[in-house]
C-alpha cells in the first residue's frame, strides 16, 4: 500500500461476468486454468501501467492506480487482450472511480472502493464503466482522448450510496472484432437460455437476452451486436412481432444482422424478411437450434453480410414443378446450385455437397448470375440471386 495511504488514486473493481455459470460449463479444471491465464494477463497489464493489485477474492480483483489515465489505459489493454484461448466466453466487467480511499493492513476501504464496486455491478462483460470524476480527469489528457472516449453520461442510483451518480461507458478502437456478439430474443426461457448456452460453448459471445421487442431494442442499443437472434412470435400478440422487429432493426441499426427463428415454415415471412434488407438477414426453423453446426454457420454468415434461408424451405421450393419467370432459363443443375446458394452455402460447401470443384461451382454461379441479369460484381449478386429465386418459386 506504499504511496496509496492519504493519496488520491483511481481504483478499479473487476470481476468475471457469470463466473459461476462459466465454472459449471467448463468444469473445475478448465475454469482454474482459465482463471490463472486471466490473472497472468491482469498482472502483466498492471506492471505495464504502474498499477497495484490490492486484493483478489475469487475472480474479483481490486486494483489501484496513481492516475485515472493509467487506470483507463490498463482497463482497455485488458479488454483488448480478451478473450482467452482457454475460455473464449470469459468476459470481464469493470467499474472505476477516483478518490482518497483509506489504506489499512494491505487493503483499501471507504466510499471510493464501494463506489467503484457498485459501478462494476452495473457493467456487462466487456464493459468499462467510470464515474464522472474519472471522465473529467481523463479529459485533461489530449493523447488519451484519441485512444479512449466516452458514451453519453447517465444518472443512476448506486446501492447503499446516497443521491444519484453520473456513470459513463468507456469506448475504444477495437482492432480485432473478436468473437461474434449476439443478442437473443425469445419469450420462452427454455429456448432463450438453451440457445445462449449452445452458442457460448462454440465461442460466440452472448451479449444480452430479451423477452419482447422493447427489451430487444434496449439490448441492441446497449450492445450493438453483430447478430440478433429473434423468435418470430413474441408478446404481445404472438404473431409476427419478430418480423416487425427485424424490419425496425434494419431501419435503425443497419449494421446489426438479424436471424429470425420460426416454429413453422412460413415462406411469405421468409421472403418479406429478406426483401426489406437484402443482406445480413436469415430465416431458420427452430428445429435447427438442435443442429448446432447449422445454427452456428447461419449466425456466422449473417454476421458477415450474407443472406440465409432455411434448407427445408429451399428443399420444398426445389421440388415444385418448373418455376417460370427468370428461372426458366436455368438448367436443372443451375437451379440446384442456386438452391444451395439460397441456403447460404459457400462455394466450397456447394462443391463438397455436389462432389465437384470450387472452380466448377464458381463457373456455374457466374452463368446463373448472367442468366438472371445480375452483372454487377461483388457478393451482393448472391443475395440478389436468392431473392430472385424466392420470388419466382413462391409465385410458382
Amino acid at each position: 500500500m506504499a504511496g496509496i495511504a492519504g493519496a488520491t488514486v483511481t481504483v478499479i473493481f473487476a470481476d468475471v461476468e457469470g463466473s459461476t455459470a462459466l465454472l459449471e460449463r467448463l468444469g473445475q479444471a478448465r475454469w482454474m486454468k482459465a482463471l490463472a491465464e486471466y490473472e497472468g494477463l491482469l498482472a502483466s497489464r498492471l506492471d505495464a501501467h504502474g498499477g497495484t493489485l490490492v486484493k483478489a477474492l475469487g475472480d474479483g480483483h481490486l486494483l489501484a492506480f496513481p492516475s485515472a489515465n493509467a487506470a483507463l489505459r490498463c482497463a482497455v489493454d485488458v479488454q483488448r487482450a480478451l478473450p482467452l484461448t482457454t475460455a473464449p466466453d470469459l468476459r470481464v466487467r469493470m467499474g472505476m472511480h477516483t478518490g482518497e480511499p483509506v489504506a489499512l493492513e494491505d487493503d483499501l476501504h471507504g466510499r471510493t472502493v464501494v463506489k467503484a464496486a457498485r459501478i462494476a455491478d452495473l457493467a456487462h462483460g466487456g464493459e468499462v464503466l467510470v464515474s464522472g470524476i474519472v471522465r473529467e480527469l481523463a479529459e485533461t489528457d489530449a493523447d488519451l482522448e484519441e485512444e479512449i472516449w466516452f458514451e453519453e453520461s447517465r444518472e443512476v442510483e448506486l446501492r447503499g450510496l446516497r443521491g444519484r451518480h453520473l456513470v459513463l461507458a468507456a469506448q475504444w478502437q477495437r482492432a480485432d472484432r473478436g468473437p461474434i456478439r449476439v443478442v437473443i430474443a425469445d419469450d420462452s426461457a427454455i429456448v432463450r437460455d438453451g440457445v445462449a448456452a449452445l452458442l457460448r460453448e462454440c465461442g460466440v459471445h452472448v451479449a444480452g437476452l430479451a423477452t419482447d421487442p422493447d427489451s430487444l431494442y434496449r439490448e441492441i442499443e446497449r450492445h450493438r451486436p453483430d447478430v440478433a437472434l429473434v423468435d418470430i412470435r413474441m408478446p404481445p400478440t404472438g404473431t409476427n412481432e419478430g418480423l416487425v422487429a427485424a424490419e425496425h432493426i434494419g431501419r435503425e441499426y443497419p449494421e446489426v444482422g438479424v436471424l429470425v427463428l420460426s416454429q413453422y415454415l412460413e415462406l411469405a415471412y421468409a421472403l418479406r424478411l429478406v426483401e426489406g434488407q437484402e443482406a445480413r438477414r436469415g430465416y431458420l426453423i427452430k428445429d435447427r437450434v438442435g443442429e448446432i453446426e447449422t445454427l452456428l454457420d447461419a449466425v456466422r454468415r449473417v454476421a458477415n453480410g450474407g443472406c440465409v434461408v432455411d434448407p427445408e424451405i429451399v428443399e420444398r421450393l426445389v421440388t415444385r414443378a418448373g418455376a417460370g419467370g427468370p428461372l426458366a432459363e436455368l438448367s436443372g443443375r443451375e437451379r440446384e446450385v442456386l438452391g444451395l446458394i439460397a441456403e447460404g452455402l459457400s462455394d466450397e460447401a456447394i462443391a463438397e455437397r455436389l462432389q465437384t470443384t470450387r472452380d466448377a461451382v464458381q463457373s456455374e454461379a457466374g452463368q446463373i448470375f448472367d442468366k438472371l441479369d445480375l452483372r454487377d460484381e461483388g457478393a451482393d449478386r448472391r443475395v440478389a440471386a436468392v431473392l430472385t429465386y424466392l420470388r419466382a418459386t413462391a409465385s410458382g
